[in-house]
């Protein structure tokens, strides 16, 4: 099938990032995929889908605890066109039957409908804009393939009726102004008594009205098209209809500004990063049960369905309430969906911090900080549930929404499922090793980081264009602190043991409801009491003794393990041969990186892959490709990738929860796994501090003043499986230390290509008679540096 002409365009926006065309844009016959795997159509403050009746607004949740879920906004654009027309003949309108076709540009975030006749093809184009973030945008317009008068004038007609009064999450006002309607609306029930004091509001205003769309609308050589603009907003309905005007002034004459505008908001996103993969023809993978036919289609949409989710900017323009939060974090399925139990009613879960932000972390910093800020908003009550249940410090809900109190309607993972509080640490962790450099790695006028003072409560108002030296001091230690006392309170001592345990908890295998000493419960427990003090270490900041006690029981807590096995074991109890859900303490291997001997990591994979639910969650093969690779088990790592796309659904590269395609729809949790396991699998990318003694570089420095510096490891080994000899992986504007990375691994001729596309000097490191030897410098406008695929280590420059 040809795609649009009207997309040819845009293609110089483009092709410098992807390649040809088709490497972006993607088409379905209407009745080839279900409507729920319809792509996402969004900008991190509205979103929606194709056919959806609703539309969703960040932080917009209606019911109490428990029961919120996503308020659902209905849909001005709800309807598609009928695949048949009206035109006027000599006895009356006469009904012309059309084929047609979905296409999607995961460039530009445009969904197409085309209707094709032999005389002409209705093109229904929608997209929700970059640049505007209340606008919602849906262009009919007509292209006539020859010059017959019969055929002047067109009547398309809307395959639904448009209702915009009715919704069982919202009470409405509506008042109509001219061509359009203006809707003031709010939730029926707050989340929470003590952190909501009163219904959350919303406006819109649209020309999308039943009225307008009741009998089908014209379409003419002298007005071939037709704009339907819907804007929304927090504040007031002056500024949605504000918004308005302002958009349908850039639609004057039938102009193509608003997709000018999309065109280059979407150009620069993926410029700020993203991974391309260049096979040079159709990659379909090679193993026989794999349904994916294109796998450079897999991970770009991958990455379009989580970019969907983020805002753009730090400072985004449509927050209204100056001491809301900016951004109310991630979902698995999304912003597009979240009012149902099978979306997880939009809640944020674990999900966010260990599988989705990994990716953003690397490639878009400011959203994944954004997405931590969220965290750090829920803090009161996440005090407040730590306090009442007797503990200290801040405990992280297992299902969490607008204020952050506990929305999980199963009581058990509710109450049992702490981990989640964990992996805030670990997220935050992340972010500050990748992001904020050593002081000594870093000049910045003023900052004297060693002068910090410790901020004990969160009190100040919050601000989201704080630097990010600031950001450390204000929101993200207070997030490692919060954690790390929380574990502290949580553990007991037990003196059979010798050591420190956590009791009655689910871990991640929620087939067990309730256990004791779970494995991954207990590491990433230990890894968030000695944050505090690690990172105190590196940025010479104050040094609290409870930092240092903190850290001392991080040592000495106590993990279960099956010593005639060489084994790891789930939890304490765990029966060996007993199923479990999904990844749980194979994650002890990556991400969390608990240290074990060769043997038990292989182990750890031979084991667990075997009873582990083959139909569970799209994410956990991922984890076994990743450990596998680390192992250079490249049979099995392709085996298990190939298990991870099993979760992909055709045509337009959707992940379902589970393989059989139940579950939720756009599983973004899966989508975060899979981009891990190219990007720390098949790359071998850790972010990681190292001891300062080990880095030698042959030039005079200043001696660094903490004990460890981040570090960045590469170690490319197989190919990804796919029958082509060329595979070329580019991860563009990778960010580290300040700095962006473009770097390229051509597995065809095992070669990388190393370049520092922005920031202060890096030095590269290979192994050379049992140590690393920093002999290659990275320079902003040099060539890049090629070498033979090894293990690398990436560091920033010490000293001016």
């Amino acid at each position: 099938m040809q795609r649009p002409d009207s997309w040819e365009q845009f293609d110089a926006y483009f092709s410098d990032i992807f390649g040809e065309p088709l490497s972006y844009t993607c088409c379905a016959r209407p009745g080839d995929v279900e409507s729920r795997w319809l792509p996402y159509l969004g900008n991190g403050f509205i979103a929606t889908q194709p056919k959806s009746n609703w539309i969703f607004m960040d932080g917009l949740f209606s019911g109490s605890k428990t029961t919120s879920h996503r308020a659902c906004i209905p849909s001005p654009t709800v309807w598609l066109a009928k695949p048949a027309v009206l035109r006027a003949g000599e006895d009356g309108m006469q009904l012309m039957d059309c084929g047609q076709t979905y296409w999607m540009h995961f460039g530009m975030g445009l969904f197409l409908q085309e209707l094709h006749h032999q005389n002409f093809k209705i093109f229904v184009t929608t997209f929700i804009s970059r640049r505007r973030p209340d606008l919602l945008v849906r262009l009919v317009e007509v292209h006539y393939l020859n010059d017959s008068a019969e055929f002047d004038e067109i009547v398309v007609e809307p395959d639904t009726n448009v209702i915009l009064d009715k919704s069982s999450d919202c009470v409405f006002s509506v008042k109509e102004i001219e061509d359009a309607v203006i809707i003031s609306g709010a939730t029926r029930e707050a989340e929470s008594d003590e952190f909501q004091p009163d219904v959350l509001k919303f406006y819109m205003c649209t020309n999308a009205t039943p009225k307008a769309l009741a009998h089908g609308f014209s379409l003419s050589r002298s007005r071939p098209s037709r704009y339907f603009l819907t804007t929304l907003g927090r504040s007031s309905a002056e500024e949605a209809v504000n918004a308005f005007n302002s958009a349908l002034r850039a639609t004057a004459d039938g102009s193509y500004q608003l997709f000018i505008e999309q065109a280059e908001e979407w150009r620069d996103l993926w410029n700020d990063g993203c991974i391309v993969l260049d096979c040079g023809g159709p990659d379909k993978c090679k193993l026989d049960d794999c349904p994916v036919n294109q796998m450079s289609h897999v991970i770009q949409v991958a990455q379009y369905s989580l970019l969907t989710c983020l805002p753009t900017k730090l400072m985004p323009p449509f927050n209204a309430d100056p001491n809301g939060c900016v951004f109310y974090a991630l979902c698995p399925t999304g912003l597009s969906r979240g009012n149902e139990k099978m979306d997880y009613m939009g809640h944020v879960f674990w999900d966010m911090e260990l599988w989705m932000l990994p990716w953003i972390n690397l490639f878009h910093p400011e959203a994944c900080r954004l997405a931590l800020d969220y965290r750090y908003h829920t803090l009161p009550a996440a005090r407040h549930r730590a306090r009442a249940e007797n503990f200290e410090g801040a405990r992280f809900p297992w299902e969490s929404a607008h204020t952050g109190v506990e929305t999980s309607p199963w009581d058990l993972s509710g109450q049992n499922e702490i981990h989640v509080v964990g992996g805030v640490s670990v997220a935050v962790q992340q972010w500050l090793l990748t992001h904020l450099p050593n002081v000594d790695c870093y000049q910045s006028p003023g900052l004297d980081i060693a002068q910090w003072e410790v901020i004990e409560s969160p009190d100040h108002p919050y601000k989201s264009d704080i630097s990010d030296e600031d950001w450390y001091r204000t929101i993200g230690r207070i997030l490692l602190e919060e954690v790390a006392r929380f574990w502290n309170s949580r553990m007991v001592y037990s003196l059979e043991k010798q050591a420190y345990e956590v009791l009655s908890v689910m871990p991640p295998d929620e087939y067990t409801s309730c256990c004791r000493n779970s494995s991954y419960t207990n590491a990433i427990a230990g890894l968030s009491l000695s944050a505090p003090a690690t990172f105190a270490r590196v940025y010479d900041d104050p040094l609290p003794e409870v930092y240092t006690e903190w850290e001392k029981k991080a040592g000495q807590i106590w993990m279960p393990r099956d010593v005639k096995n060489h084994l790891m074991l789930e939890h304490e109890d765990y029966k060996l041969g007993t199923c479990v859900k999904q990844a749980d303490t194979v994650l002890l291997s990556f991400p969390l990186m608990y240290s074990q001997p060769y043997e038990w990591r292989r182990k750890m994979i031979d084991y667990y892959a075997e009873v582990t639910d083959p139909n569970g969650p799209a994410m956990t093969w991922c984890i076994f490709s990743i450990c596998a690779l680390d192992l250079d088990d490249f049979d099995r790592a392709a085996d298990y990738f190939s298990r991870s796309l099993q979760h992909v659904q055709p045509h337009f590269y959707t992940w379902t929860e589970t393989r059989k395609g139940t579950g939720a729809s756009n599983f973004l949790t899966g989508v975060g796994g899979f981009l891990q396991s190219i990007v720390n699998g098949y790359l071998g990318l850790r972010i990681q501090l190292m001891d300062h003694k080990l880095i030698t570089i042959d030039r005079p420095c200043i001696q660094p003043l903490s004990h460890q510096v981040a570090t960045l490891h590469l170690s490319p080994k197989s190919r990804l499986p796919l029958p082509q000899t060329k595979q070329l992986l580019r991860l563009n504007s990778l960010h580290f230390q300040k700095r962006r990375l473009r770097i390229e691994a051509d597995y065809g001729h095992s070669k990388i290509r190393l370049a520092l596309v922005s920031g202060s000097p890096l030095y590269v490191g290979q192994r050379r008679e049992g140590e690393w030897k920093f002999d290659v410098k990275l320079s902003v406008d040099e060539k890049p540096v090629q070498l033979d695929f090894q293990p690398l280590c990436i560091v920033p420059s010490f000293g001016p």
